[in-house]
């Protein structure tokens, strides 16, 4: 073998061990450090319109429960609790993804419960964002 094969051979060799040496990462490797958890454009596009959907349902409950307008249709209420469901189901994906300055995830499931309990909006509602929790 000349002497520039062997060292060719060598250097392989060298490349191998350390490759071997470093590894190439594992799915155990990469879950320990899976970095910060954010929001796709989709996942936020839900929660605003989740907020959007409860907070038109309470809006209207409270003026047809002033007498100001008709009982929200079914039709509200259900946007209001699948707004709700998704919300809860993010909230528990990625609990700690910035949603707003200042708030996460978690904290928009929290907050949005908290405040639904303080107007009597819907104890079903409340619920829903509590499975979030």
């Amino acid at each position: 073998m000349s002497s520039r094969a062997r060292l060719s051979f060598g250097v392989v060799l060298v490349l191998v061990a350390l490759s071997s040496a470093l590894g190439c990462g594992t799915r155990d490797d990469q879950s320990a450090s899976p970095g910060p958890q954010r929001l796709t454009a989709a996942e936020r596009a839900g929660l605003d319109a989740g907020r959007a959907a409860i907070r038109s349902y309470c809006r209207r409950l409270g003026l047809h429960l002033a007498g100001r307008a008709a009982a929200p249709g079914a039709a509200v209420r259900a946007r209001a609790l699948r707004g709700a469901r998704d919300i809860a189901a993010v909230a528990r994906r990625k609990p700690d993804a910035p949603y707003a300055a200042g708030r996460t995830a978690r904290g928009l499931a929290g907050d949005s419960a908290e405040d639904l309990e303080g107007t009597n909006c819907s104890a079903a509602l409340v619920a829903e964002l509590r499975r979030g929790l």
